[in-house]
């Protein structure tokens, strides 16, 4: 990626420089014209001409196109993570989630708030189970102090129920914004003293298995399932109830103090651990130098309050914080000013206020303007008490390392949590909370990578645990010494879901069984995963693979060159482009790199073409008066020429078509027709000054692909499932076999299309191809045939420039219906022109 990055750099700077040196060599143009009259009308006619390529992008293409793809990406609030999903599903009711399950056969992943921030609320051509409309509150116990509640409620809803009644919630996270089944997934804390995770508040659960199967679990019924749900992320099953300890809601008043990190233990020991006055506590560790807390607590007090507000509003305007956070942000200076400014000034004040109202944060007070470019993070590590002054010049050390630009350090305590098999607090704990900013690029992404893996040691080696709502950069041997109980939770998910369904990032990277699973083979496999938008994206590209041969068909049939609809052409490749563009816009992250190539190609062939117009309805078509009906041997080849370069262009890039040779081919033919020496010479000249341009081009763009990009993967991979024994060939190869399922290669672009026909005659089911579940199709087909195939989508209708009785039809085909597709267009006689394979 890094190659990537610099060669697309290089590339910026170069058409930059080019573009200055235009400008000047422009400049100068005008003035030299002024002095020298007669290069007035080249130049000018010059000028013309890019006017009229402008105006011909202009008013070709389909503004009025107006389908979109339902968007199926699902994202977590940091951005980072797009995951292409194959359905959701919003349900209201029990009814609905036990349908759901039952009437498929896929994965399953669940969502809630979407704030944990690696993967954990879903997975790839997964059914989706987004729960935050299945958010009831069923029933309030004021004597037991106990409420029983759907899973989709947030915090802050909660507490607005429970809150008339003066009670609180009694472990939750800062801020309120989070679902209540999310949390018990994850297993949240918060800054409670003399409490540890949300476990020890839970009274008991209702899920759903992945049979359909109501369980209740409890700590004295399935106790197995209980400890296995809370902090499971969604791999047991679905939690459709819970029910949750309660506690009176107090007034509070805040008391800060710095402490020096030497001293903070003996600080911690003497004044807050065993004070039962103490509800909240958190301290802030300071960046860069990482010596002070400001130890922030919140005490029971019957003081005055200095807030009456009972609850956090919804949707107030934070305008104020985010841009303090993106003060720190700036470096060292940033974290300066807020040490020594920012927190003396909002800490200077008294503050008393409702247990609920310091429980009832808003994320949004964190949410920045924009995460395009920059977004910001969690990691957390639980170290245990008496090891953290040993782990702070640990940490410090690997993010002074990786220049990690780290917004805050909280740390909050927590007691030992014994129960769920995912338990992150062996023993009693200081939770670490990394709030930092990194870029959202390739090459972020992996440093984060690089420095969270030596984080990771760092907190085994103090005997410590970290977080599994955050990134899963952990390798699995990590996880495995840092959750040594995650095998009791295995047994229970294969005990319950034997077939994986109810599956997550998480989940798929670190559950043992899946080790051994052909799906396994596919992350070892580079280039396997395809981003799914570019079959969509594609069909204008290959546009320009199909027009060539149309040209090529056409010249084989004796139709004059000059009668060839080039205007059309290029409106035909905007509308595609217009078309794609638009299907994909709301389906799927922006891909910017292809879209730009998209255009830049669309740009050269309009310009071609422009040219081709200017040059074959002059010159072209004066000359072509001297033919006599007759094509000469000279013309047959540059026909030749033609089809081979439409031939070549289906299996190979463009660039690496050998052009020169067949321009001395050309010239060394020997005529034995009757044909008019000035028409040949006429043809034999242009194709020359068009093939030797194009030759000149294709070394420029070969160049700039080799400085650019990395070397193209030529195979596209897919996952089947048959009974059948494959044949392996020169093209399709079978990298990997498990029972009935296997792992094929087949090359890329031409050879896809023409092997999957070959294959669509055999019992196969095609269950992904580069890890995507959808596909792009394009038939060639008149109106009079029958058009209409079951479970597929026709995206549009695209012209054959040549012939306006064949229709280019474009159909989203699922992968797994796709032999079963192209076996019924052969029945019917249809052809099948491509399948655009990413």
């Amino acid at each position: 990626m890094k190659k990537i990055k610099n060669g697309i750099k290089f590339l910026i700077f170069k058409l930059l420089h080019l573009l200055k040196l235009s400008f000047s060599i422009f400049k100068k143009s005008i003035q030299f014209i002024h002095k020298k009259k007669r290069y007035a009308l080249p130049f000018y006619s010059f000028i013309a001409y890019l006017l009229l390529v402008v105006i011909l992008i202009k008013i070709s293409g389909d503004s009025s196109f107006n389908e979109k793809l339902p968007n199926k990406c699902i994202n977590d609030v940091t951005t980072i993570n797009p995951i292409q999903i194959d359905k959701e599903i919003q349900p209201h009711s029990v009814k609905e989630i036990i349908q759901a399950i039952q009437s498929t056969t896929g994965p399953i992943s669940i969502g809630g708030g979407r704030y944990s921030m690696g993967g954990q609320i879903g997975y790839e051509n997964s059914l989706h189970i987004d729960m935050r409309q299945f958010n009831k509150v069923l029933n309030i116990d004021l004597q037991k102090k106990q409420v029983t509640v759907q899973p989709g409620i947030v915090w802050r809803d909660l507490q607005k129920k429970i809150d008339p009644y003066n009670l609180s919630i009694k472990i939750m996270q800062t801020y309120a914004n989070f679902t209540v089944g999310g949390s018990i997934s994850v297993n949240c804390h918060g800054r409670y003293i003399g409490h540890g995770p949300i476990i020890s508040s839970v009274i008991q659960l209702k899920i759903i298995t992945a049979s359909g199967k109501i369980i209740t679990a409890n700590r004295k019924a399935n106790t197995d399932v209980f400890n296995a749900v809370i902090g499971g992320y969604g791999g047991i099953g679905v939690i459709v109830e819970a029910t949750l300890q309660l506690e009176d809601n107090v007034k509070v008043e805040r008391q800060t103090k710095l402490v020096k990190v030497e001293n903070y233990n003996d600080f911690f020991d003497k004044n807050i651990r065993n004070n039962k006055n103490v509800v909240f506590q958190n301290g802030d560790l300071y960046p860069p130098n990482y010596d002070v807390i400001n130890n922030v607590s919140w005490v029971k007090t019957n003081k005055e309050l200095t807030d009456t507000t009972r609850v956090t509003p919804e949707n107030q305007n934070y305008w104020l914080e985010p841009k303090l956070i993106q003060i720190i942000s700036w470096g060292n200076f940033g974290k300066w000013m807020r040490r020594k400014i920012v927190d003396p000034i909002i800490y200077s004040k008294e503050k008393v206020v409702w247990r609920n109202k310091e429980a009832s944060y808003d994320v949004f007070e964190l949410e920045p303007a924009s995460r395009e470019e920059q977004t910001y993070v969690l990691q957390e590590y639980f170290i245990p008490v008496k090891n953290i002054q040993s782990f702070i010049p640990k940490m410090k050390t690997i993010f002074n390392k990786y220049n990690v630009n780290i917004i805050n350090v909280s740390l909050r305590h927590a007691y030992p949590d014994k129960e769920s098999y995912l338990s992150w607090a062996k023993e009693e704990v200081f939770a670490f909370v990394i709030y930092y900013k990194q870029g959202t690029d390739a090459s972020s992404k992996n440093i984060v990578k690089k420095w969270t893996i030596e984080m990771t040691n760092a907190i085994l080696s103090e005997n410590g645990s970290w977080y599994l709502p955050y990134q899963p950069h952990a390798s699995i041997k990590q996880f495995n010494q840092g959750f040594p109980n995650s095998n009791k939770y295995f047994e229970i998910k294969n005990k319950l879901d034997s077939l994986n369904r109810f599956n997550n990032k998480l989940l798929d990277k670190y559950n043992p069984d899946n080790q051994k699973t052909i799906e396994k083979e596919r992350e070892n496999i580079k280039g396997y995963f395809r981003d799914e938008e570019q079959t969509v994206l594609t069909v204008p590209e290959w546009y320009l693979v199909f027009n060539p041969k149309e040209y090529a068909d056409y010249l084989e049939k004796g139709n004059n060159p000059s009668d060839f609809p080039f205007y059309a052409s290029i409106d035909e490749y905007w509308k595609l482009y217009d078309r794609s563009i638009k299907l994909v816009s709301d389906a799927y992250p922006e891909n910017k790199e292809y879209t730009t190539m998209l255009k830049v190609i669309g740009i050269s062939v309009t310009m071609e073409y422009t040219a081709k117009i200017l040059y074959e309805n002059t010159i072209g078509r004066i000359f072509s008066w001297f033919a006599n009906d007759t094509i000469s041997d000279d013309e047959k080849t540059i026909i030749a020429a033609q089809r081979a370069y439409s031939d070549f262009i289906y299996n190979t890039a463009w660039y690496e078509f050998k052009f020169l040779p067949w321009i001395k081919k050309v010239w060394n033919t020997s005529d034995t027709t009757k044909s008019s020496f000035l028409r040949k010479t006429e043809r034999k000249l242009f194709f020359t000054f068009e093939f030797a341009f194009k030759a000149g081009y294709a070394q420029l763009i070969e160049w700039a692909a080799k400085n650019s990009y990395e070397t193209p993967v030529t195979n596209i991979y897919l996952l089947a499932d048959t009974k059948e024994k494959i044949q392996p060939t020169a093209d399709i190869k079978i990298l990997k076999e498990q029972k009935n399922k296997k792992l094929l290669s087949i090359p890329r672009w031409g050879s896809f299309t023409t092997n999957l026909l070959k294959l669509c005659h055999k019992d196969i089911e095609i269950l992904e191809i580069g890890g995507n579940d959808e596909i792009v199709v394009s038939i060639l087909s008149n109106e009079s045939q029958n058009n209409n195939f079951e479970n597929t989508k026709l995206l549009y209708k695209s012209n054959v420039v040549t012939n306006r009785k064949i229709k280019r039809l474009v159909y989203l085909v699922p992968v797994k219906q796709l032999l079963t597709f192209l076996k019924q267009a052969k029945s019917r006689k249809t052809e099948v022109e491509h399948i655009f394979d990413y």
